[in-house]
């Protein structure tokens, strides 16, 4: 259960990475995501230190938040990371970014970076799509596939008042 980075397999330079995990092998356990996690990028290795850059993609499965619907999206991630071959100095154990391997380490598992990255970027607002017209407070129809009595007789306004992102797109 894991996403090893092999530092003694690393050549000096850059050293691609194309990976496809479950997610219970990362240890992410949530309900948007609806698949496998592919991480993509590179490595780069110097003496000390590895420089990691990688792009992580899995499918997202939500469910509408103005219109009650299922939809698929894309979740997708950056996770840049430094791993020091070095012991770390007393308080700087939990920088963000940092890994500290110590002086012999040969592995260092990089599944908790890629499982918050995925957590972090799963939207709080989930909408189908951005003009959503959400559901009639009334009867419950979907003003997205069909306009009932009561939003035409309130002039098919069915966004609440004062909602910072709809107020913006008016």
């Amino acid at each position: 259960m894991a996403m090893k980075l092999h530092l003694g397999a690393l050549e000096p330079g850059r050293n691609p990475v194309d990976e496809r995990l479950s997610p219970e092998r990362i240890g992410l356990d949530h309900d948007a995501v609806a698949g496998d996690v592919r991480v993509t990028g590179a490595v780069t290795w110097r003496e000390d230190h590895a420089q990691v850059r990688l792009a992580v993609e899995t499918p997202g499965r939500f469910v509408c938040d103005r219109c009650a619907e299922p939809f698929s999206r894309t979740i997708e991630a950056d996770v840049h990371v430094v791993v020091l071959m070095e012991d770390p100095v007393p308080g700087d154990e939990d920088e963000d970014g940092v890994i500290y391997a110590g002086p012999v380490a040969t592995v260092v598992d990089l599944s908790r970076e890629i499982s918050e990255a995925v957590l972090l970027a799963i939207p709080m607002r989930r909408l189908c799509r951005p003009d959503c017209r959400g559901l009639c407070p009334i009867c419950y129809m979907n003003l997205n596939e069909a306009t009932c009595e009561h939003a035409a007789a309130d002039g098919g306004s069915d966004r609440d008042e004062g909602d910072p992102e709809t107020d913006s797109q008016r």
